[in-house]
C-alpha cells in the first residue's frame, strides 16, 4: 500500500481489514464512541513500504507531523468510504493514537540508528546511507546496542540476568517489609548493551527496520522479550520518555523515571554509565527546558558536581535527525 493512496479505488478492497471499529451497533459502555481507529492497519496501510527517515523513504527531510499528516488522512478517508457521512473521531481519541504512532516512528528510526551502530562494530565499516558515523565512534565487536520498546505497566527489571534482578528484588522486598516502594515505573524506550558474543537469535538488532508494516509492529511490539535474563547491572544504558505533547501534569513522569532509574542503576547495581533522554514532539504549552533544568537527586546526594535528571532534553521534529541525534551519544558511554 503507498503512503498516498486513492481510497476510492482501494478501501472497499483493501486486504489488510478495516482501519477502524465500528461501535454504532456496540457502543462502547459509558461512552459516546461510535467508531474506534484500528491503529496496527491504519499504520500498515500507511507505512507498508518504508520506515520514515529510513533508507528506503524517498522523502526522508519530512517532519514527524507530515507523517502524522498522512496517516491521518488515510484513516479519515478510508473511514468516510466504508462508513460514509456519519463517520467520525473523537479529538481525543485521534490525539491518543497519534502519540502512539509518534513513539513507534521514533522507535523503528532508532532501532535502524543502532542496527548500523552495530554492524560498524563487527566490521569496521560505515555502511548506512541514512546516518552518519558518529564522531569519536571506535568499532568493538562488544560494543553493540539494542533501542528496544517497552510496553505500558513492563517489569523493566525483567531483562536483568538472575543474580542482578536477585539484588534489585531484594532491595524491593526490604523496603516492603517496611510499608514502602521505589516506585518503578517503565519507560517507553530504553537502549541496552547487548550480550557478547552475540548469539544467533540476537542477530534481528543488525538488522534494517525497512518499514512499519503489521509484521514490524510485532517485532518492534515484542523485541524485548529476546532480551529478558541476558543484560547485565552495568549493560542498562538509557531510557528515553517519548511524548508527541506536552502539559505541564505530564511532565514530572519523566523527571520520576529519571531520578529513580539513575538511583537504581547508580546506586543499587553500581552501574555509572547511565543516561536519561526525554524526546519530546513540541515544547508548546509548558516550560519544558524549565522543568527539565531539575538537578538528578542521587547526584545531589552524592555531592561534588550535580548533574541533570534528563541528561538531554531533545524537540524531534524530523525521524532521520532524530536518529542521528542518538546515535551520536553512542561514543560517550564507557562501559
Amino acid at each position: 500500500m503507498p503512503f498516498q493512496f486513492d481510497q476510492a479505488v482501494l478501501c472497499p478492497t483493501c486486504p489488510h481489514g478495516f482501519c477502524f471499529e465500528d461501535r454504532r451497533a456496540n457502543p462502547v459502555r459509558g461512552r459516546s464512541t461510535q467508531f474506534r481507529l484500528n491503529q496496527g492497519v491504519a499504520m500498515h496501510c500507511t507505512f507498508e513500504e518504508f520506515l520514515p527517515g529510513g533508507s528506503n523513504d524517498p522523502d526522508p527531510s519530512r517532519s514527524f507531523d507530515d507523517y502524522l499528516g498522512q496517516f491521518r488522512e488515510n484513516a479519515k478517508g478510508a473511514g468516510g468510504i466504508r462508513a460514509g457521512s456519519d463517520f467520525s473521531l473523537s479529538t481525543s481519541a485521534l490525539a491518543k493514537v497519534e502519540g502512539d504512532v509518534f513513539e513507534l516512528m521514533e522507535a523503528g528510526i532508532l532501532w535502524e540508528a543502532a542496527a548500523a551502530w552495530n554492524r560498524f562494530m563487527d566490521s569496521g565499516l560505515w555502511d548506512s546511507d541514512v546516518f552518519q558515523c558518529p564522531a569519536g565512534a571506535v568499532a568493538a565487536a562488544s560494543r553493540k546496542i539494542a533501542i528496544v520498546k517497552l510496553p505500558r505497566g513492563y517489569d523493566t527489571t525483567r531483562l536483568f540476568k538472575a543474580d542482578v534482578r536477585s539484588s534489585i528484588l531484594a532491595f524491593e522486598q526490604a523496603l516492603k517489609l517496611q510499608g514502602m516502594e521505589l516506585g518503578l515505573s517503565s519507560p517507553d524506550i530504553v537502549g541496552v548493551r547487548l550480550p557478547h558474543p552475540l548469539p544467533p537469535e540476537l542477530q534481528v538488532f543488525l538488522q534494517p527496520m525497512g518499514n512499519l508494516s503489521g509484521s514490524t509492529q510485532i517485532l518492534l511490539a515484542e523485541a524485548h522479550r529476546k532480551l529478558e535474563g541476558l543484560i547485565a547491572g552495568s549493560g542498562f544504558l538509557m531510557a528515553i520518555a517519548v511524548k508527541r505533547t506536552t502539559r505541564s501534569d505530564r511532565l514530572y513522569q519523566p523527571l520520576f523515571e529519571a531520578n529513580v532509574l539513575k538511583y537504581l542503576i547508580q546506586s543499587v547495581l553500581e552501574g555509572a554509565a547511565f543516561r536519561f533522554y526525554a524526546h519530546l514532539g513540541s515544547f508548546e504549552g509548558a516550560d519544558v527546558q524549565g522543568h527539565y533544568s531539575a538537578a538528578s537527586l542521587i547526584s545531589l546526594l552524592r555531592g561534588g558536581q550535580p548533574s541533570k535528571a534528563v541528561d538531554v532534553l531533545y524537540l524531534a521534529k524530523k525521524p532521520r535527525e532524530t536518529g542521528q541525534s542518538l546515535l551520536n551519544e553512542f561514543p560517550l558511554f564507557p562501559i
